[in-house]
């Protein structure tokens, strides 16, 4: 049995048409104006949006159903070979549809499958911590308590260094000062002698010059002693 063509509707097949397409609320209007197939058929944008009150998109909807509906009628009526093509293609999709069905099923048992994995893991690492726990505090209680540390050892005094030993005294000269002084005097008694025994020389005389000579002969000894020492 092919398919009714939809130029053979009647109004209330057009209505029950719409109402597929999930256009019921404006079934009635079509009823009441008596559209049939015929006449819908005939109908443009223009007509479905004036006359009939549909909005553009709802009516670019109806032309293309209504495009659907002749294609599906002469693809029914067309032939055996086409009908079955549509009947292979309909079969295709279903079967399509059950192993998706089953794959998603599959998918669905081995998470839940993993999910039970889970918990029992970490059912046992949780078991696994307090074991652990209760063995070091076990642990913990035998063991012996810790022995204080050796008190540190007392710091050797170091005996006190020896006092350097005095530096030897070193005999100073008596400088030149105190050689031309004495060297004035020596000078002096040497030369009031030779005065008093020299012809033409009184003592005075002989005295003064003595002291000149002895204390420049003293001072330079004087001079030299500071040198050495």
């Amino acid at each position: 049995m092919g398919l009714k063509d939809i130029k053979d509707y009647s109004a209330e097949e057009v209505g029950l048409w719409l109402t597929a397409q999930g256009l019921g609320d404006d079934a009635p209007k079509f009823v009441e104006e008596g559209v049939d197939g015929d006449l819908l058929l005939s109908l443009t944008v223009d007509d479905l949006k004036a006359d009939l009150g549909l909005s553009g998109l709802q009516a670019k909807k109806v032309m293309k159903n209504i495009q659907f509906s002749k294609d599906m009628t002469a693809a029914a009526s067309g032939g055996g070979d086409e009908a079955e093509k549509l009947k292979e293609e309909v079969k295709a999709i279903t079967g399509d549809k059950a192993t998706l069905e089953e794959k998603v099923q599959a998918l669905e048992d081995a998470m839940n499958a993993k999910d039970s994995e889970i918990a029992q893991l970490t059912s046992e690492m949780r078991a696994m911590k307090v074991e652990s726990e209760k063995a070091q505090a076990q642990a913990l209680a035998r063991a012996p308590p810790p022995q204080p540390a050796p008190a540190p050892a007392p710091a050797h005094k170091s005996a006190p260094a020896p006092a350097p030993a005095p530096a030897p005294h070193r005999r100073r000269g008596r400088g030149v000062v105190g050689g031309a002084a004495t060297g004035a005097a020596g000078g002096a008694m040497k030369g009031a002698i030779a005065g008093a025994i020299l012809p033409g020389m009184d003592a005075s005389d002989g005295a003064k010059a003595g002291a000149a000579v002895g204390a420049t002969s003293g001072g330079l000894r004087g001079l030299r002693g500071r040198r050495r020492g």
